[in-house]
């Protein structure tokens, strides 16, 4: 029979232990990045852009699961240094994100490093275990990115 735990022991509180692992890896993706003037946050953005191509704000933020205001302040500072344009908005009005090629040029120049603090953290992990924690994260972030916690 399984122990029940008590979930408001933080060794055991998924909330703090997502966010705390969550804010380690955003550290060392962070010092990666930091050589080539931006952070991982945005590094983030910039490639979501990219995967997407031209989009708008609502596919965007749907697709980051990230709620439109806090997406439009983390393209500020993107937008100010030239990487990505923002056009369109007001009053209800779509909002149309583009990168530039200013954007896309940042990608090259930060992409190994990305690549090589992605390989370090998936080795750390292994390659099984890292598959099957992308697929138990994107289950839980389906089921109850809508809260209804009776369809977990």
């Amino acid at each position: 029979m399984l122990k029940e735990r008590n979930f408001f022991d933080r060794q055991n509180c998924v909330g703090f232990n997502l966010r705390r692992v969550t804010r380690v890896v955003t550290q060392f993706f962070d010092a990666e990045m930091r050589r080539h003037g931006i952070r991982s946050t945005q590094g983030s953005l910039l490639f979501a852009l990219h995967a997407t191509g031209p989009s708008n704000m609502a596919e965007l933020s749907e697709i980051l699961g990230m709620e439109r205001t806090t997406l439009l302040r983390n393209l500020r500072p993107l937008q100010r240094d030239g990487f990505v344009t923002i056009e369109g908005g007001g009053h209800g009005a779509r909002v149309e994100l583009s990168l530039t090629t200013k954007g896309r040029n940042q990608i090259e120049k930060f992409a190994p490093a990305w690549e090589s603090a992605q390989r370090t953290a998936v080795q750390v992990l292994g390659e099984k275990r890292w598959s099957a924690i992308l697929a138990d994260l994107e289950k839980v972030a389906s089921r109850v990115g809508y809260a209804d916690a009776t369809t977990l």
